[in-house]
């Protein structure tokens, strides 16, 4: 009997101090996503040598992402479907993975200075940003990244374009590529 005593006093106190961590790590966990932004925005750039007309009609025309965008080649399973426009603003490229997992790029202006798009995952929208600039016959393009966090995604800020940062590095030399040989 006084062991069963001793073992249920003993089960409350461990709980009293598990209870007493996870009431610290919330409140610290919630007092540190108050103090970093919920945005967040980075870029990569390359030059190609290639006028901007060329770069732009290769972006601009979502059926030849597949050739450069490396997110695409990192899930064999996607379907791929185009809707709305097949150039330019309006354009549309949806996505569907053996999971059931839909996402979707629409591109919401589109001139030889530069691309916005809005890149969506269910509940996520991430927008992105390209500028076109002529430098000796080259184009400089820039590639970036925008989002606003929730609230307790904030703390991802703190590493996403250690995360990002590469495929759009990536994405930029393939499009080069691209871009050269099509010149």
């Amino acid at each position: 009997m006084q062991f069963e005593k001793q073992t249920k006093i003993q089960k409350m106190k461990a709980g009293k101090i598990i209870l007493k961590w996870m009431i610290i790590t919330m409140i610290s966990f919630t007092t540190f996503n108050l103090f970093i932004s919920s945005e967040y925005e980075f870029e990569r750039s390359i030059e190609i040598d290639a006028p901007i007309d060329s770069v732009y009609n290769q972006l601009s025309d979502l059926h030849n992402w597949p050739n450069w965008v490396v997110w695409l080649e990192r899930d064999t399973s996607l379907s791929v479907t185009f809707v709305g426009e097949s150039i330019g603003e309006g354009a549309r490229m949806e996505w569907k993975d053996s999971g059931g997992t839909e996402g979707s790029i629409e591109i919401l202006s589109a001139n030889l200075k530069g691309m916005k798009t809005s890149l969506n995952f269910g509940n996520r929208t991430q927008n992105g940003f390209w500028k076109f600039e002529e430098i000796d016959g080259k184009t400089k393009v820039t590639w970036g990244l925008q989002e606003e966090m929730l609230f307790f995604a904030r703390f991802t800020t703190l590493f996403i374009e250690k995360m990002e940062g590469p495929y759009l590095e990536e994405g930029l030399k393939r499009l080069k590529d691209v871009c050269e040989v099509v010149k």
